[in-house]
Formats: C-alpha cells, sequence, structure tokens
C-alpha cells in the first residue's frame, strides 16, 4: 500500500502531461543550445583556419590555435550558462561559488598560476613563436606549440619537451634576426700565414658567390686569435639569416678543407715535444 501511494504521488508531482511537456521543452532547448556550441564552434575553427593558411607568418600559427582554444572553452561556458537556465537552476550563484572556490583554489596552486601568467607575457610580448630553434639550459629544440601554461619543444633527436612557462626564465632564440656562422680551424706553425689566411679568404668568398640568397654580409676572415698548443688558431665569420646557420657552417668547412688540400695549406694535428734530459 504504501509503495503504491508513493509511485502515485511521484506520478502526479513529476510526470503529468503538463510537466511532460515542459520535460519536452527543456530537452528541445538543451539540444538546440548544444547543436548550436557545436556549430558555432566548428564556424570558429574554419575561419581560424582559414586565417592560420593565409597568414604563414610564425605569429599568426602561434596565435591563432591559443585564439582557438580560448574561443572554444569560452563558447563551452555559455552553452553551460544556458542549459543551466533554461533547466531553471541559478547560474548566477553557480558563478559566484565557483568565483570563490577558484579564488581559494587559486592560492594553492601559485605554480599554476605563476605558469599562466608567464605564458601570457611570452606571448603577448612576442618572445617566442612556433618554428623558433631555443635553448633552455640543458634543453633545445624547435617550438612546436605555445600555451598559457607550457611550452613544447621538439629536440632533433625527436624527444617532444614539456616545459611550464614559469620555468622559461631564461633561454636563447636562435631564430630572430640574424645569426652568425662561426668556423674556426687552426694553421701550422710550419706553414706561411699570409697564404693560409689568402687561401681561407679565397674559398670563403667562393661560398658566398653560391650561397647569397642565405647570407646577409660576405664572411669575414678575422685572421690570427689565438696561439694554440698545435697550431695558429683563425677564425671565418659571416651573418646568415636565422635557421640557416647550421648548413652554411658545414658547407664552408667543405669549402675551407678542400681549398686547403688544392693549396697545400697544412692543417695541424695534436703534437707534443717531448725533451729527453739525462742529469749526471
Amino acid at each position: 500500500m504504501f509503495w503504491q501511494e508513493l509511485g502515485r504521488s511521484i506520478k502526479e508531482q513529476f510526470f503529468t502531461t503538463d510537466k511532460l511537456l515542459i520535460y519536452v521543452r527543456v530537452l528541445i532547448n538543451i539540444i538546440i543550445i548544444t547543436a548550436g556550441a557545436w556549430v558555432t564552434n566548428q564556424v570558429l575553427k574554419w575561419l581560424l583556419n582559414l586565417v592560420k593558411r593565409r597568414k604563414e607568418e610564425r605569429y599568426a600559427q602561434t596565435i591563432v590555435p591559443l585564439i582557438q582554444s580560448l574561443l572554444r572553452y569560452l563558447v563551452l561556458a555559455l552553452a553551460i550558462i544556458l542549459i543551466l537556465r533554461v533547466v531553471g537552476l541559478d547560474y548566477r550563484t553557480i558563478i559566484a561559488g565557483a568565483g570563490v572556490a577558484g579564488l581559494a583554489i587559486g592560492f594553492g596552486a601559485q605554480t599554476l598560476i605563476k605558469d599562466f601568467i608567464s605564458g601570457f607575457f611570452i606571448i603577448f610580448e612576442g618572445l617566442l613563436a612556433v618554428g623558433d630553434y631555443i635553448y633552455s639550459g640543458q634543453i633545445e629544440g624547435a617550438v612546436e606549440k605555445i600555451g598559457l601554461r607550457v611550452t613544447q619543444l621538439r629536440a632533433y633527436d625527436g624527444t617532444l619537451w614539456v616545459i611550464p612557462n614559469g620555468e622559461l626564465t631564461r633561454f636563447g632564440n636562435r631564430s630572430r634576426d640574424f645569426m652568425r656562422v662561426l668556423v674556426n680551424f687552426d694553421l701550422a706553425y710550419e706553414q706561411e700565414v699570409e697564404k693560409g689566411l689568402a687561401v681561407a679568404m679565397a674559398a670563403a668568398e667562393k661560398w658566398y658567390q653560391e650561397n647569397q640568397a642565405r647570407c646577409l654580409e660576405k664572411p669575414e676572415v678575422q685572421g690570427l686569435l689565438k696561439f694554440g698548443e698545435s697550431g695558429l688558431g683563425v677564425r671565418v665569420v659571416c651573418r646568415v639569416k636565422p635557421g640557416e646557420q647550421w648548413v652554411a657552417e658545414r658547407e664552408l668547412r667543405l669549402f675551407l678543407k678542400r681549398a686547403f688540400d688544392e693549396a697545400g695549406v697544412e692543417i695541424p694535428f695534436p703534437r707534443r715535444v717531448v725533451y729527453n734530459r739525462q742529469e749526471s
């Protein structure tokens, strides 16, 4: 008897014709809101990808995915608020409670907040962009993704490093404005210095004529830099476009080696002079 009365009471309270119509109306509104949020996300994604394809600059490749992520979360938050309003819940109270809870969590997650603040300034000031080659401490690689919390670097061996932005307090960027090719070599002490420098300059000039597209200035042979254990230190320098320095250094070394071999310029190898002394 009790269960029958309970079932009848629940039916009269929740499953009358008017109530069912309200439930159907609420369900339809939720479906419309959800579909609208999904369509909005897809349209925004399409528009941002269109901008990303038309602008191949590194900043576009960096900022567009970040904006896309932020807009996705914004649309999701608006959809949740609208659904709460349709259901009949006081969403303002929920939002206020979430704000207080977020403030309390923030005091216990200062490192996380530090990462977000650092990420914001890194992106806002344009210190990094997707495709930049940077090194920070013992880690170096190409930037694959920059978020507000972490930055992802792809090392040359394929390792994907994930670095919290709060730890990027000091880093070097090898993809801005220009880089210098630095090629150091030694001339043997027995070698005529003027001839060695002249051959090096001629080889550097020949290399420059074949690689003007990647160079920003003509190479320079800086003369004798040191007296080493086995030879005289010489350096060739040249400013090149960012990202071209590694290939340029390899090719310039090859040009120098060939020129030295053809001209008979001696490159020393490590050696020691040992004196034997006998004491009477």
